[in-house]
């Protein structure tokens, strides 16, 4: 009880964390479940994993920071929102180009985002989860759903932002392209080199047309991280430690490599050049 009071969740989402229904947790809160062994031990295990979690640190505790590639990126949202374009931000993995994207869109209402698995790339499956992130039918034929879209999104001053859009199809990018002709929603693909170089290779004639209506794109590489940089995202580490974690950011392990030997140093009482050295090591993170 006292979790749920300092957490200010509701008893429904409680009994979601532990695994229970809300039928279950609200007699078990009671004292009235039969055979309350099982879930004493669920609500046990999971109050036991908070506990450990509030003495150590996680990628969550490091806060959004205004780096030399978050500001590229922020920009760029920006723009294609107001301008109501299409825009491609794509480049390196782990630059910060979806938390960027998140913090962006934080106090905004009119912004819809869809995150894309190589399982929602075919074009129903595309149009279905952006059906329910709009609130609208999911029911019937391809050309149902679309209309049902179009509709929801007529009239109004939307952007949807697709990450990790590399994964859609030719079919389901022209799908989109079309949504952007027909009524005027900004459209922004976030992803790494292979959505954009799907439109300048082998597929470019395919894409033709989408290229075209591009409005803004930015290609974003590690190389652009400077010390800036680490400083405001590492403010506790002395200069050598700096440095290294620098090295790491302008890897292939990007920022996100850079983050997570951060964080495991920092579980083991160790930030210094030779504590973040080891651990970055022991990780397989080489610079």
């Amino acid at each position: 009880k006292l979790y749920i009071a300092g957490n200010k969740i509701s008893q429904v989402e409680f009994g979601r964390r532990v695994g229970v229904s809300e039928s279950v947790i609200s007699r078990w809160l009671k004292g009235a479940y039969p055979n309350p062994e099982t879930v004493d031990k669920k609500v046990t295990d999971f109050l036991d994993k908070e506990e450990v979690r509030d003495i150590v640190a996680e990628v969550r505790d490091i806060p959004f920071s205004e780096t030399n590639i978050s500001k590229k990126i922020w920009n760029t949202l920006e723009y294609c929102r107001i301008q109501r374009t299409i825009g491609v931000v794509y480049g390196d993995a782990g630059i910060g180009k979806t938390r960027t994207m998140e913090e962006w869109k934080r106090d905004k209402t009119d912004v819809i985002t869809v995150t894309v698995t190589p399982a929602f790339a075919s074009p129903k499956s595309f149009l279905k989860v952006l059906a329910r992130s709009l609130k609208s039918s999911r029911q019937g034929s391809i050309d149902d759903i679309f209309s049902e879209i179009l509709d929801k999104l007529e009239g109004t001053d939307r952007t949807i932002v697709i990450d990790e859009a590399q994964h859609l199809t030719c079919k389901t990018l022209e799908l989109v392209r079309s949504i952007n002709d027909m009524q005027g929603t900004a459209i922004i693909l976030i992803g790494n080199e292979l959505i954009y170089n799907k439109m300048q290779g082998r597929q470019q004639a395919e894409f033709a047309q989408l290229f075209s209506r591009i409005g803004m794109k930015i290609h974003l590489l590690t190389d652009y991280f400077t010390e800036r940089d680490v400083s405001i995202i590492f403010k506790d580490v002395e200069q050598g430690a700096a440095k290294y974690l620098l090295d790491i950011c302008k890897s292939k392990y990007g920022l996100r490599g850079a983050i997570h030997v951060y964080i495991n140093a920092k579980n083991n009482e160790d930030i210094s050049v030779a504590g973040i050295t080891a651990m970055s090591r022991m990780m397989g993170i080489g610079t």
